[in-house]
């Protein structure tokens, strides 16, 4: 028991699923006149909205569909889901609010943690030549930032990682590529 709204007024949209999904619905009258697509190019044109376009495919409509389907899909680059009638496009709505509802449903949709600093600093440290993980932690115990890290001497180094470790790391920061 998920509302819908139905929007009566001049706007573009016709349904609002979530806030980031409009939906255009064309209905059988529209798809034989061929007055959809002044809508259609609208949503297209609206800003942060996925556009889908519902459109009702009927006996009576089938040999106008495929007109409808080049537009959205080939021209505007919209998704265009084929229905029978109201009730199953309100099914389908009904099901969108549902899915779209639940981040945790659609992994696409999820917002990717940025990764702490620790993590990236750890990243970039065991990528330089001769240093893993134990030695990676003995380093930023003992310098505070990568920045600190690039601009210590050998002998800095040597004092932490030993001197094999050093000259490699040393090397690594201060090449000229």
């Amino acid at each position: 028991s998920l509302p819908v709204h139905f929007e009566i007024s001049t706007s573009v949209i016709d349904f609002h699923p979530s806030c980031n999904t409009g939906v255009v619905y064309i209905v059988e009258a529209d798809v034989i006149g061929g007055t959809y697509k002044r809508n259609v190019a609208r949503l297209r044109k609206a800003n942060n909205v996925r556009g889908i376009v519902l459109v009702e495919k009927t006996i009576t409509t089938s040999q106008y569909y495929y007109d409808v389907q080049k537009f959205c899909v080939s021209d505007l680059g919209l998704s265009v889901v084929p229905i029978a009638d109201h009730k199953e496009a309100a099914d389908f709505l009904i099901q969108m609010v549902h899915v779209e509802s639940r981040l945790d449903s659609n992994p696409f949709l999820k917002p990717v943690p940025a990764p702490s600093a620790d993590v990236a600093v750890m990243s970039v440290l065991t990528t330089c030549p001769g240093v893993g993980e134990t030695k990676a932690l003995a380093l930023l115990d003992n310098f505070p930032s990568l920045e600190c890290l690039s601009k210590a001497t050998l002998e800095e180094l040597a004092a932490v990682v030993g001197k094999a470790s050093a000259g490699k790391l040393y090397d690594f920061f201060h090449r000229v590529t």
